[in-house]
Order: structure tokens, then sequence, then C-alpha cells
């Protein structure tokens, strides 16, 4: 009675009935199937085919709006009749399917480390491919990207675990398995999803020890046709600069080494003839240029729909003449013959062209790895200008007064300019992409799908050497035309059959099984020939010397056979597991090792799910995960088991008329139980989410174990073996780590949204034995000296060198100290005398850090405000070390950096520079730097037109926008760069690399 009396109104209000339209609200449509309950009760219902509902609830009542992929949204009815709703999706919702090997599964589902980046994130990086926008948006994944054009970056998965095979990921574009994806344009891609565990990758098997990346294109939807374009256009500068020495400071030290070495030789430079003060950098660099342009038209009905699309992108590097570009065309369809059957496709082609590349890329072989590196060799590496311009002299002048091509006969350098100008390299390349699938229903829980995907690569390239002369040391006097072709092709046959079914509303059994069948060929032919003609219209082989010519042909073939197997179990969304299998076979082993298994094992628990915590905790999400898996890597030459024999020089007079004979020999070793590498990894993993989903998270502990690691072992010279070496399973790699996820996604009102996230990742990497060989000495920098060694408890790669010790300020400190080096004069550097046996030799050289980091992290971010947006992406790296090779590289009278004016002398006693010299330098501590950086990787502006104004144009969307990308890097380093990439045995090397830039555009997204 007293309650009614304090609340008559509410104890009588009487239902209402209410109706409306629930939206989605990025593309502002009706969501059918979202649910609208009745909260703190059992009434509600479910939105029709358009979005709308109706319900009945008390004019007082609260609603609860929500659909899987969106947040949840709550509504109080205050009285009103009408109510609609715009739901804003949700990326961390557990719901969301996530593209795995052969198939889909709910996130809550996937018991392994799988991660996923959408393509609306992938865009906003004015990028060649996806995997360079990736950088920083995905725990335990490491991009090392390169500023040169067209250039593909190294990706590493969870650190580097071989030593000779390929230590790259495996990439399936819709099935399509490939090793290259700059044929993808970014504006065509749905989603990237990254598979990092054994127990999510073994169903590639052999192949997926690196790890996998799935890519999924974008499709039609029925509907009319929608066309939309997407573009941009800006200018590319160098991210960095190395200050360099002016013409006077570059006399006075080069003087002055000569001078220490020698009191009556004839100094090499006189300071007052020096007309020149070239910055070199300068003269062979220019404003870059890149722009991009998309268009898309989509559509269909409900039996047919269809995606076409067109990009083109290019890119002038900034090195002079240095230019990319593609073209690539997409039509992507679907067809639904009945309710049981759905056939489909999905075709790409790209047309590439790349001009002043690097031309000393060299292709020897046929291999699977389908890219766009030339079958011309030999040639030069035109990226070694970057490395000339370093050491060139300033007094030397781009041109004489004459016109002729500056030198100095005091110095091997070429001039960088005149370099750049006698190479004339050009490679095409058209590449096919494609799959064909039919999806039949052949009962009510059993699908069988069935996709057959080709692919064929073709590249045509030259290189083009004419007659010059700049000096002694920089000159050709015979033309030489060198063209190649290099045509490669694939085709890659799945099938698989699915059962699906749930028991008494709690067991849900996923069972699949399936045969792949692939077969890969490949040729490269290259030819020769002298005396052509400068001009261009006569650049080919039938204008030269014929009796100058030379052709070699390479080739392979490869074929692959596999059985696959995957149980999924999901018992009432609380208990998971996952078992899978492959059984593989490669033709690239010797006959007895040909076959191999590789399981999986996966388990996880819901703990949020459990009675016991439903509504108990601040928990939206608690889910434990553990899993086990072996996986395989194959890539190596397919050649690698046979014999080779060889001729040169073998020929020999036999008989009483000494008649001569063809000489064969074999010159190579081989292990006839050559095997593929074996990955082991586990996987402990923890997903949270709290604050209403708000705030999401994950944190996993993995190591993997990679044994029968291939390996060059040492043989003595008495076998017969042209190097010394066979190769051979022998090493065993260890990675493990830790990685920790953290993203905050809000919406304030309906005006005002915002995210940020972060991921960290710490990886250690270890040679963990090598059954019977030596380390293997890597990293030369063309001065008969190397710079790492790869040995049992190091990581792979690490930087192996002498650790200096101050400097010798007088020649009584010398002759106090039993070990040095021969010659060393006041100035040098002292070196550490490690096993105190009173010489300095090979003994005392010490492990300084790998190019490994040991801490990786990303940061994002973005806002939307009105019709603003904003977004940004940073990115650093920890912990490792870098070597500065062109530093290093000494040979006498090169240019110098402009930090060497504090160098040691008589009257400046430093105990950090050294004197000056020519000497050639030894690897040293001194030129071991910091590869630590910071780096802002993209900053993006932009403003949706007023749809007031849009309508009137007779658009549906308009959007303008600008990005800076790399506007900011923090570095240690002194070199141009401290992202190198390279092989597994000598990453990090500063030499002949292509600096990183930085870009500026302002773009534009229209949408018809």
């Amino acid at each position: 009675m007293l309650l009614l009396a304090i609340n008559p109104i509410g104890a009588f209000a009487a239902p209402i009935r209410i109706t409306g339209k629930v939206t989605d609200g990025p593309s502002g449509v009706g969501l059918p199937g979202a649910t609208v309950q009745v909260k703190g009760t059992a009434t509600g219902t479910v939105t029709d085919a358009s979005g709308v509902y109706s319900v009945q609830a008390d004019e007082n009542a609260t609603l609860v709006f929500s659909s899987i992929g969106f947040q949840s949204q709550e509504v109080a009815v205050g009285g009103r009749t009408t109510i609609d709703v715009v739901l804003q999706e949700d990326a961390r919702a557990l719901n969301e399917v996530v593209v795995v090997g052969y198939g889909t599964q709910r996130k809550i589902d996937v018991t392994g480390a799988i991660a996923q980046v959408k393509g609306d994130e992938l865009i906003k990086q004015p990028v060649l491919s996806a995997t360079q926008a990736l950088q920083s948006k995905v725990a335990g994944v490491q991009i090392i990207n390169s500023g040169a054009p067209g250039q593909a970056p190294v990706v590493r998965i969870r650190g580097t675990g071989t030593l000779l095979g390929g230590a790259d990921p495996l990439y399936v574009v819709d099935g399509i398995i490939t090793e290259d994806i700059r044929n993808i344009n970014t504006s065509d891609i749905t989603s990237v999803d990254i598979l990092k565990d054994a127990s999510a990758t073994a169903i590639y098997g052999v192949r997926a020890a690196n790890g996998v990346v799935l890519i999924t294109t974008k499709r039609g939807k029925s509907g009319a046709p929608q066309v939309s374009y997407d573009g941009y256009v800006g200018i590319r500068t160098p991210t960095n600069r190395v200050q360099m020495a002016d013409a006077q400071l570059f006399t006075q030290y080069n003087n002055e080494a000569v001078r220490y070495d020698s009191q009556t030789d004839p100094l090499p430079f006189d300071p007052s003839a020096a007309s020149a003060n070239t910055d070199w950098f300068k003269a062979i660099t220019r404003t870059g240029f890149q722009h991009n342009h998309s268009l898309s038209v989509s559509g269909g009905t409900d039996k047919t729909t269809y995606l076409f699309s067109a990009g083109y992108f290019s890119e002038k590097g900034i090195l002079r003449d240095n230019d990319y570009d593609r073209l690539v065309l997409r039509l992507n369809n679907d067809y639904t013959l009945s309710k049981n059957l759905k056939i489909g496709h999905n075709l790409s082609l790209s047309n590439s062209n790349s001009v002043l590349a690097d031309a000393g890329s060299v292709l020897l072989e046929a291999t699977d790895n389908i890219s766009t590196t030339s079958p011309v060799r030999g040639s030069g590496n035109v990226y070694s200008a970057f490395t000339n311009a370093y050491r060139q002299a300033p007094i030397v002048p781009v041109r004489n007064p004459d016109g002729s091509y500056g030198f100095t006969p005091r110095n091997n350098v070429a001039n960088p300019i005149a370099q750049i100008d006698y190479t004339n390299f050009q490679a095409k390349g058209l590449r096919l992409q494609g799959s064909f699938y039919g999806n039949l229903t052949i009962a009510k829980h059993i699908a069988v799908i069935s996709n057959f995907g080709v692919e064929s690569n073709n590249l045509r390239s030259y290189n083009y050497l004419p007659v010059y002369r700049v000096s002694s040391n920089q000159q050709n006097a015979t033309s030489k035309l060198t063209v190649g072709r290099s045509n490669n092709s694939r085709w890659l046959w799945t099938n698989t059959a699915e059962y699906s079914n749930t028991f008494a509303q709690k067991h849900n059994v996923k069972v699949l099984g399936g045969y792949v069948a692939e077969r890969f060929q490949g040729d490269v032919l290259r030819s020769e020939r002298q005396d052509v003609p400068p001009q261009s219209n006569y650049f080919y082989l039938n204008t030269g010397n014929a009796s100058s010519a030379t052709n070699e042909q390479t080739g392979t073939l490869e074929t692959r056979q596999s059985y696959i197997g995957r149980i999924n179990y999901n018992y009432s969304d609380r208990y998971l597991l996952t078992a899978t299998a492959r059984y593989d076979g490669s033709s690239k082993f010797p006959v007895a090792n040909r076959w191999g298994f590789f399981p999986s094992i996966g388990a996880g628990w819901v703990i949020s799910e459990e009675p016991f915590m439903l509504g108990k905790t601040p928990f939206d999400l608690l889910k434990a995960r553990v899993s086990w898996g072996r996986t395989g890597n194959d890539r190596i030459t397919p050649s690698a088991f046979f014999y080779t024999i060889e001729s040169t020089g073998l020929d020999y007079a036999f008989g009483p008329n000494q008649t001569t004979q063809l000489g064969r020999t074999i010159v190579n070793l081989i292990d006839p139980n050559l095997r593929w590498e074996i990955t082991t990894g586990t996987d402990i993993g923890l997903e949270f989410a709290l604050a209403k989903n708000r705030l999401s998270g994950e944190i996993a502990y993995y190591q993997k174990r990679t044994r029968d690691a291939l390996f060059l072992k040492p043989i003595d010279a008495i076998f017969g073996d042209k190097d010394g070496s066979y190769l051979t399973n022998a090493a065993t790699v260890l990675n493990k780590g830790v990685e920790f996820g953290l993203n905050w996604r809000n919406t304030v009102n309906n005006n005002f949204q915002y995210n940020v996230g972060f991921n960290v990742t710490a990886n250690q990497n270890r040679l963990e034995d090598v059954q019977g060989g030596l380390p293997i000495n890597e990293g030369g920098i063309g001065n008969g000296q190397f710079t790492t060694r790869t040995a049992i408890g190091q990581p792979v790669g690490s930087f192996w060198v002498w650790q200096t010790d101050g400097i010798f300020q007088n020649q009584g400190e010398i002759d106090a100290t039993a070990a040095k080096i021969e010659g060393t004069k006041p100035g040098d550097f002292r070196y550490v005398d490690q096993n105190k046996d009173g010489v300095i030799d090979d003994n005392d050289r010490v492990f300084v850090g790998s190019y490994q980091p040991k801490l990786f992290f990303g940061i994002n971010g973005g806002f939307t405000y009105g019709n603003f947006d904003f977004s940004t992406d940073w990115y650093a790296n920890f912990g490792n070390k870098v070597y500065n090779g062109k530093k290093a590289q000494r040979f006498g009278n090169e240019n110098i950096e402009a930090s060497r004016a504090d160098r040691w002398t008589p009257t400046n006693p430093s105990n950090t520079e050294p004197r000056a010299s020519n000497a050639v330098p030894i690897s040293s501590t001194y030129y071991v730097e910091s590869g630590s950086f910071f780096r802002i990787n993209n900053v993006s502006l932009g403003y949706k037109l007023p749809q007031s104004f849009v309508s009137k144009v007779k658009l549906s969307r308009a959007r303008v926008y600008v990005t800076a990308q790399n506007p900011l890097t923090i570095k240690k380093f002194s070199g141009y760069t401290p992202e190198l990439p390279g092989g597994p045995l000598n990453s990090g090397i500063e030499l002949s690399g292509y600096p990183v830039t930085s870009a500026y555009l302002v773009g534009l997204n229209l949408g018809f």
C-alpha cells in the first residue's frame, strides 16, 4: 500500500506498442535479425529483413538492441511509440568471423593465435602492398620496409626460425597459395587474417613454419550497382639524411691520413685547388611523386553478384630515374544456381613496370617464389649509387666544364650520376591469378567445396650497358645487352567436405576433410650479346655480334599432394577443442623423405560463460586457450639433392693423336637423406573484454623450435666438393616470447567515437644446436671483412666483431701494450684481448647483439567527430643492433661523415673518434650501432562532405583527406635508416640500401 501511494503512476502504467527500425551505422541500411529485448524481462523480438521491429513494453521500460558484430545499445522508452536505433560495428565482438585455413570460424571458437586486420584499416596507408600497412598493427608480426619503389617488405612472424631455408610467411589469396602479394590492390581487400601459432597453421603443413597470411578480397552484394573511387596524390622525400664532410673537411682529413702514414709522400689533395663542393646525395635524388587510383563497381541480384575493380599505382622514387607503376584488374563473381549449389570465381590481372630497379637482382633459377625479381643478372647493383654518393669526394664535380663526368684518380669510387645515367634497365611483369570454386550442399549438414586456383607470372627484362669512359675505374669498352625471360605457372586444386551439426543445443561439431594437389613449373632464359647499338629501338639481341652470344636456361618442376583434416568441438560456448592434421608429400626431397605428418591440437575455455561468472565479474569475456602443433618448411632449391656435373676447364687430350675429349666431373656432394625443416610450437593465451566490450585485450606466450634446420656443413677438401661444404639438416633454432595487446573503443554519442590500441612483442631468438657444424660467418661488406656469425647460444645472424677499448694516445701506450694490431699508431683503436694471450685475432671477437629486436610495439588510435575523422599509427623497435657498413667500407681517399671533424689528433686527444686513416677498417664495435627507433607511421585527417551537398551532385558519399606517412623518426643510428632488410644471416647491415622515405598526400573517396 505504501509503495503504491509513493508511485501510483508506475503501479498502474499500461504497456504500449513500440515500433521502429534498426540500421547499420556504417552503411545506414536496415539490419535484419537484430535482437530487441525489454530489459529485465523475457519479452523481446527480432527485426525483419528490412530492420523493422515491433514490441510491447511499459512506457517507462528500457529496450536493449543487439546484433552479432555490433555494439549493444540501451534506450529508455520514455513513453515514445517510435524508436529508431543505429548500431555501430564492434570489431571486438566475439561472434565476429575470422578466416582460418580452408574455412571460417567464429572468433569465440578459435583456439589458436589468429589476428585480423580489416581492409578499411589497411587503405589508410599509402602503400603498394598490404603487408607494408601491417606494421604496428599486429603483435608478433615484424615488418621491415624499404624505401625502394616496388620493393616488397620483409615479414617475420614470431621471429626467424631458419638459417638457409625461406623465412617468409605463406600467403593465401582467396584460396590461392602464393609467396608475393604485390599484385593485390589494397583497396580490393576485405580482411587480412594472420595465423601465428602451429595450431592455426598446421593445416598448411610443410609450408607453414613461418606463419600464414590469409587475404580475402571483396565481393559484390545484391542490390543496385555501387560505384566507388578512391585516390590520392602526393610527394615523397628522404626521411633522414647523413651529414657528410664538405670539401674543406674532406681535403683536411685525407691529407692528414696520408701524413700520418708517411712524412714524405705527397699530399693527395690541394685545398686551394678545390673548385667544387658537391652534395652527392642531393645530386642523385629528387622529390619523389606518387599517385594511386582505384575504381570499383559492384552489385547483383539474389542469384548473381559481381565486383569489378581497376587500380593504378605509380611511384617515382627519390633516386633519379627510378620508377615503378602497376595496373591491376579484378573480377569476382558469385552465382547461386540453386539453394544447394553456388559457384564463382576470383580473377586478377596485374601488369607492372620497373625502371632502374635493382638491376643487380638475380633469379638464378625458376622457383615457386613467383615475384617480380629480374632474370637479368651480373649488371651491378644500381642502389649502390647511394653508397657511392656517400663515398665520393665532394671536391669532384658532377660534370666538368667540358660536360664530361667528374672523377678523381685518388680513389676508386664511381661517379654516382654517371652510374645512373649509364644504367638502362627495365623489367615488365604480367601476372594472372584466379580461382574457380563450387560449393554444393549434398545433405542438411554436409557441404562439399572444390576450388581450382591458377597463377601465371611472366617477366621480361633487359639491361643495356653502353660504351663509356668516366675514368680508368669507371669504364666499359664494349656494349652489352642482356635479355631475360622468366615464366612461372602454378595450379592448385583443393577439395574439401565439411560436416557441421548441433546436438542437444549445446554440442557443436564441425568435421573437415580434404585433398589438395599442386603443380608448379618455371623456367628462366637469359641471353647476352655484345656490340649492340646504343639507341633503345635497337635493344634486340640480333643487332649485336652473333659470335659473342651466350645463352643459359634453367627450369624446375615441383609437385605436392596433401591430405587434410580438422575437427572443431564447442560445448555450450564454454569448452572448445580443435584438432588438425595434414599429411604432406613434396617432390623437393629424396623419395625416402617426401612425406610428412603435421598434427596440431588446441583447447579453449570461455571462463566468462560459466554460471559462476555470469553477471558476477567485470568481464564480458574471459577466455583461456592452449595449443600445440607441428609444421614444416620445404623452401629449398628443388635440385638440392641432385649431383651437379660441370665441364669448365676439364677437357683433355687423349690417344695417339691427342684428340681433345670433353671432360665432366661431379663437383658437389649431396646429403641423400635431406628432409624438410620441422617446427614444433606451443601457444598459451588469455583473451578478455570489459566495460561492455569497450576494453578488450589478449596476452600470449609462445615457443617454437625448429629442428633439422638446413645448414652448410663443412667437409674436407679431399672429398672434392667445390665449395668445401654440403647442405644438410643439422641445426636447431628456438624462438620464444610474449605478446600483449590492448584496445579501447567507445561511442560517446552519435557525433563522437574514438579508439586507441596498443600491442607489444618481446621475442628471444637463439641457435640451440649445430650437429657437427662450425659457426657460419656472414655479413661481408666488400672489403675482406665479415661482420656476423651464427653460433650456438646466440641469435641467428649476430654481429661478431672486435671490441674497442679507447684509443692509443701516444707511442708509449702502444709500446706498453702486447696485444695490438700490427702497424698501430697513436690515434688508432685499442682492442680488448679477450683471452689474454697477447695477440689480437679471431679468438678475441665478441658477440654484440643482432638485428633481431628484443622488443617491438605499435600504437594506433583515432576518432570521428561530426564529419571529421582522424587516425594515426606509431611503431617502435628496441634492443637490436645494426652495422654501419658504408662507413666501414673504406679503401682510401673516400668521403667521411661530418662527425669525423671531432677525430683524434695530437692536439685533440679523443677517446672515441680515431685518427684520420686510409687503412681498410676492421670489423669492430665502432661500427655497430643501436637499431632502436620510434616512428610515426601514419597520420591522417579526413572530412566527409555534408550529405545535402553530396546529394545535389548525385553522389552517395564524398570524403577528402590528407595523410602523412613516416613524418617523424627518432633514432640513434647515424645512417640513413635502421630498417635494413636482408637474409636471416646478414640482416641489419647498411650497405647499398635504399633510404626509407616520407610521403605527404591528399586523397579523395567518392561513392556513386
